[in-house]
């Protein structure tokens, strides 16, 4: 019997079951087929929704790095902080940062397995690009309050957010010495005394 569902629905349980495949197979060796399979649906009906496993994929890292992004903010709070106070609270804790992930087990695992080394680097870029809008804003307000002046709070956030990524992923550093490395940095970047 056919099960008529809503669009969205079947949409999102497609992604769930695409998730759940590449987790077990990894990515190159899952097919359209292991993904309608997984769910009992043709593989016409993920085509109707995804036009391929590449978009699939693509969407999976969205939605992962949204999730990651929601629930560093939601824990985060920087109300009433001056931007010092932010980049001190917020830089160089990337286990609290990773731990978000930790909710969901079949993104965790397909994203963290070591094999998996270029789709953890495509959510840790996709990640960082959802951040740009709440770091945009967090720069404006600063520059609200005269703490700082910038030119370009959206430009000055991408910067904020990609050029520490060198440090964050160095072998070099303890993650206390990255954590005042950034900071030094955000204040020479920004004149914060």
């Amino acid at each position: 019997m056919r099960i008529v569902k809503n669009p969205d629905e079947r949409k999102q349980e497609i992604l769930d079951a695409a998730v759940r495949v590449f987790a077990k197979k990894g990515y190159e060796k899952t097919s359209i087929t292991d993904i309608a399979n997984e769910i009992g649906v043709s593989q016409g009906l993920c085509y109707r929704y995804y036009a391929s496993k590449e978009e699939m994929y693509d969407a999976a890292v969205d939605e992962y790095a949204s999730y990651i992004v929601n629930q560093n903010i939601q824990r985060t709070n920087t109300a009433g902080l001056t931007l010092k106070e932010q980049i001190v609270q917020l830089s160089g804790r990337m286990e609290e940062y990773t731990s978000a992930e930790h909710g969901e087990n079949n993104l965790y695992e397909l994203f963290h397995k070591k094999e998996n080394h270029k789709m953890h680097d495509a959510l840790f870029l996709r990640t960082c690009e959802k951040l740009i809008p709440y770091f945009t804003s967090k720069l404006e307000e600063a520059a609200r309050r005269g703490e700082i002046t910038v030119a370009d709070p959206k430009a000055s956030a991408y910067f904020m957010i990609f050029g520490q990524m060198g440090v964050l992923m160095s072998k070099d550093y303890s993650e206390e010495e990255k954590a005042m490395k950034i900071q030094k940095c955000l204040f020479e970047m920004f004149g914060i005394k």
